[in-house]
């Protein structure tokens, strides 16, 4: 992985969203730091500020918290090509009510905040990116939790292996039942059951 290859995957995430010269796209995607994290290594705990602001260049990530009861609950996946920032933490705002591990040898190009804060003043087509990122954030969370509240187990679990086929392979199922709300005894269930009706 060199330089001139994150610098393109970069300025690929930043297009989708607006338009950026190839002279803005080289100086903007220097600012980002390459930042490995190992299987198992966290990422963020519990009671941490979050230094980091960027997205998955390969591998996947968990992020989960406890509730009042001090189960463990799965709050999503970031894979390759995901945002991804404890938002509130980073802010400043307060420290991180959740942690975020890898599930696999993964690497993020991110900046911290002093250095976001910087470009979003020199680049006001990046700003602008920032603002539009934040908005799809925005999105995918109401939609998450509309899901979680509007389906039943089995329409839950259809409604992940349709939009997310590729984490059913790569993430332990005891995760995705927590994420998706059900025990894993259900889940198991769930998955049999669907395989014997498509069958």
């Amino acid at each position: 992985m060199s330089e001139k290859e994150t610098s393109i995957w970069l300025t690929k995430q930043i297009r989708r969203y607006i338009a950026v010269t190839d002279e803005d796209a080289v100086k903007i995607t220097a600012s980002f730091n390459c930042r490995h994290v190992y299987k198992g290594e966290f990422l963020l705990k519990e009671g941490q500020y979050g230094d980091w602001w960027g997205f998955v260049y390969e591998g996947l990530f968990r992020s989960y918290s406890y509730d009042a009861e001090n189960i463990e609950y799965t709050n999503g996946f970031f894979r390759e090509g995901s945002f991804t920032c404890e938002l509130v933490s980073f802010s400043g705002t307060a420290v991180s009510q959740t942690n975020v591990v890898a599930l696999e040898d993964s690497i993020i190009l991110c900046v911290n905040r002093v250095t976001l804060d910087l470009l979003f003043k020199d680049y006001p087509d990046f700003e602008r990116f920032g603002r539009l990122l934040y908005q799809k954030v925005l999105v995918g969370y109401k939609q998450r939790n509309l899901f979680r509240v509007r389906l039943n187990a089995r329409e839950r679990y259809l409604h992940f292996l349709k939009n997310e086929p590729e984490l059913i392979k790569r993430v332990p199922l005891k995760y995705i039942a927590s994420y998706l709300s059900v025990t894993d005894t259900s889940l198991s269930r769930i998955r049999r059951n669907t395989r014997q009706l498509a069958g």
